[in-house]
């Protein structure tokens, strides 16, 4: 039976586990803190942690992890911090195997992720697959018929760089008017605080106790925003409403570029807040779609789906026939 030791990195932490061909974890996930700048190094050790943990040694290891890859060279160019500066470059293959001789597979989160939905996640009568990530960053990723959508440097899936306030004030990575600019886990407070700044949003301080907060200069983050809105802060749902709008204006870009039949959302920012980001998407999402809407849900596979994803990644890249698995969802993580 084969076993691989598969990672699922983020910008703020990493999991990892043991997982057979099918899907299955031999070992408990492990959650750690990401480390930008030694990753590679912090990867190799947790390699080193599971063969112990388990009877029979890996096969291989498999990582998924935000920023370009290299697929030939095994390394990460980029690599997302949550600062949203990048780390120019981390060798992972050589880390590991360096250290433990076994063949690597990395390949970038969300192009690993919509595979995970592909091959674990989805319906098998569903032809095309979108992922959707909405956490630190905006990301994603296309599979059509088994096949992912990579481009011609597997930079695709850059969604989160789609401008959707292209004459907005605010930025991601140089691009004016950035989708995660407005929408991630990053973005949202910038924007919240950017809409009080300015005055967009009109707001009484008395009857906001998040705009009073912000206005003394404490910190918020995006699930601040989420919370004050679900407690009625007038503030708060004005600011949520212009954010659900440009959800929609992003995911129907996504949809009238590729038609798929099920888009799946994941990430902190969706996974937290399901039925407020999915309500607020559907409000809008018809004025700006042409084709026919698909299914829109949130990932069945959960935190785990990085997981899923680096194991996918592997599967489709591995030139052994034995490796071949049927197309069948796993029990739902979110259960």
């Amino acid at each position: 039976m084969t076993r691989v030791a598969v990672f699922g990195v983020g910008s703020t932490n990493f999991r990892y586990a043991v997982a057979t061909a099918s899907g299955e974890f031999c070992t408990e996930p492990t959650i750690e803190t990401t480390k930008p700048h030694r990753l590679d190094d912090q990867i190799a050790s947790a390699v080193g942690e599971l063969r112990g943990a388990i009877a029979e040694d890996l096969d291989a290891v498999a990582v998924s992890a935000p920023g370009l890859v290299d697929r030939d060279a095994g390394t990460i160019r980029k690599l997302d911090a949550p600062s949203g500066r990048t780390v120019p470059e981390l060798e992972v293959r050589a880390a590991v195997h360096d250290r433990h001789g076994l063949p690597v597979c990395v390949e970038n989160d969300c192009n690993a992720s919509v595979l995970a939905e592909w091959q674990f996640g989805s319906n098998p009568t569903v032809d095309s697959v979108v992922h959707l990530t909405i956490g630190t960053g905006i990301g994603g990723g296309v599979v059509e018929d088994g096949q992912l959508i990579a481009g011609e440097d597997a930079q695709a899936g850059e969604f989160g760089l789609f401008s959707v306030a292209p004459d907005g004030g605010l930025q991601s990575t140089g691009v004016t008017g950035a989708w995660e600019a407005y929408c991630s886990g990053r973005g949202i407070p910038k924007y919240v605080s950017h809409l009080l700044d300015t005055g967009e949003i009109d707001s009484d301080p008395d009857h906001s106790d998040l705009a009073e907060s912000i206005a003394e200069g404490n910190p918020i983050t995006s699930q601040t925003v989420f919370t004050s809105a679900s407690e009625g802060d007038p503030f708060a749902e004005a600011c949520l409403e212009r954010i659900h709008r440009y959800n929609a204006v992003g995911i129907a870009s996504i949809c009238n570029a590729f038609n798929p039949g099920l888009l799946t959302l994941g990430g902190g920012v969706a996974l937290n807040n399901g039925e407020e980001t999915i309500g607020g998407i559907e409000r809008y999402l018809d004025e700006y779609l042409f084709v026919d809407r698909p299914e829109i849900r949130l990932t069945a596979l959960g935190d785990d789906i990085g997981l899923y994803g680096s194991l996918a990644a592997y599967l489709t890249r591995a030139d052994d026939p034995s490796l071949t698995v049927e197309r069948q969802p796993v029990q739902s993580t979110t259960d």
